[in-house]
């Protein structure tokens, strides 16, 4: 059967909400408007692109971090997208922090190489940039995290997750895509700075498959063995993916807290 989403949430209703969303936070906040983070995906793009509707290119302020020469093309991509929505891009380059960062660590005897740990580092770097503008402007800090990067962990605690408000953060990737299509948003650099694969990549589907997967698992509650079935794919690809969502349920909890009586209010 055709892996499909639920068709009750179109493109159109999807972009009015996200934009919705955008205009009612920092409404509410009092706020001058958003900071975010371009590197030239979809997702970052089509952020992008909502805040400058709900908000005006005036009150969106967009950052483009490279850390790498690998991320130059990516980098270029993005305030490209950027100037294309009527927005002066901001180049913060993140190498010198990253270096300095990684001598740091290097002398207290903290392997300064692991590269999970380096781009979650990265991760965190961005977050504080946002943060540090969003601080001295009066902004809110806007992310582009969408439920499918939620749902399977593709995210950094404290550092993609670090916003104020995700306005894609009840939408699938594909669903992004679909609004990123209804609103004629460019996107080379499909995977931003980053150089590993996507998880549709690395599971050999696409994106719209894999987010079928996840509404089967995870909506409708149905087993890996059903949704396989269902939405066309093999059961050791949704036994995968639900073992995904099990193992990183961590990253969409709060911190932990004691049960003392007083932690509770």
């Amino acid at each position: 059967m055709e892996a499909s989403l639920p068709t009750d949430r179109t493109p159109a209703t999807l972009h009015e909400r996200a934009e919705q969303l955008v205009l009612d936070t920092v409404t509410e906040a009092s706020a001058e408007g958003v900071v975010l983070a371009l590197d030239g995906s979809v997702e970052t793009a089509t952020l992008a692109a909502v805040a400058t509707d709900a908000l005006g290119p005036d009150s969106v302020t967009a950052l483009v971090m490279p850390a790498f020469l690998t991320s130059e093309a990516a980098a270029r991509d993005a305030e490209i997208i950027a100037q294309g929505l009527g927005l002066t891009p901001q180049r913060v380059q993140l190498q010198p922090l990253l270096g300095a960062f990684r001598e740091a660590m290097d002398e207290t005897g903290v392997p300064a190489d692991d590269t999970v740990a380096v781009e979650n580092a990265l991760a965190r770097f961005r977050m504080v940039c946002r943060y540090y503008v969003a601080n001295t402007t009066d902004l809110l800090v806007a992310g582009a995290v969408t439920r499918t990067d939620r749902l399977l962990g593709t995210v950094t605690k404290h550092g993609t997750l670090g916003a104020d408000l995700l306005p894609f953060g009840a939408c699938y990737r594909s669903e992004v895509m679909a609004i990123a299509e209804r609103l004629n948003v460019p996107a080379s650099s499909p995977a931003g700075f980053e150089s590993s694969p996507t998880d549709a990549e690395r599971l050999g589907v696409d994106h719209a498959t894999l987010d079928a997967v996840l509404v089967g698992l995870v909506e409708d509650g149905e087993s890996p063995a059903t949704v396989a079935e269902r939405v066309g794919v093999d059961s050791a690809t949704a036994e995968r993916v639900a073992d995904w969502v099990a193992v990183t349920a961590h990253k969409r909890q709060p911190p932990k807290v004691s049960d003392d009586a007083h932690e509770a209010r």
